[in-house]
């Protein structure tokens, strides 16, 4: 799996001409400037990794591309993140804020990770990394939050569902969070940064 990082202050005018007009459309949806720029990074990131290729929805609301990549989309703040594999691949990106880990952890967490939480020194800083981790694992089976968070447990570094094992990696970047899964392929958190005024 490769992922790559790209910084929504470097979106240009011109970049709308690289998009999909279904891309295009979805950007023009949003009011703030920032919403916009997201949209358009993304597009931007598959359009220059993914080319013309057909994008398409599982049903659970993953996009999927009609030539077989494993894909997955990102965003946070000011950074937009992709992960590309020949497997299924699942990423999260989250700068963590103030929340009230016990209160929405309970919601969201197995006891394996509220005792880690709990534990924990930053207690805001492991519940993003948990949080990052179920979403990106979530994201990579496919089903993201149509499936109940507290159906995988994300405590360790892999995950066994069925005849699949799923691997899972965080790290913190800047004031950041990112987590990366990839299905039944082990893989190191390689992460390269993508200039989009390049492209």
């Amino acid at each position: 799996m490769k992922l790559y990082l790209s910084n929504i202050s470097d979106v240009l005018p011109r970049h709308r001409d690289l998009l999909t007009y279904e891309r295009l459309m979805k950007a023009e949806k949003y009011k703030m400037p920032d919403d916009k720029k997201r949209c358009i990074a993304g597009g931007v990131l598959l359009w220059h990794f993914l080319g013309d290729t057909a994008i398409t929805d599982n049903g659970y609301g993953k996009p999927v591309a009609s030539d077989g990549t494993a894909f997955n989309l990102s965003h946070s703040g000011e950074w937009i993140l992709l992960a590309v594999g020949e497997g299924e691949v699942g990423c999260d990106i989250e700068r963590p804020e103030h929340v009230s880990y016990e209160k929405m952890g309970r919601i969201v967490f197995t006891e394996n990770e509220l005792r880690l939480i709990k534990q924990a020194r930053d207690k805001t800083g492991e519940f993003f990394k948990l949080w990052t981790k179920k979403e990106a694992l979530l994201k990579c089976m496919g089903e993201g939050f149509h499936r109940p968070a507290k159906s995988v447990d994300v405590s360790g570094v892999s995950f066994v569902d069925g005849n699949r094992k799923y691997y899972l990696r965080t790290v913190v970047f800047a004031d950041y969070v990112i987590s990366a899964c990839a299905a039944d392929t082990d893989f190191e958190m390689d992460i390269e940064f993508v200039d989009l005024r390049q492209l």
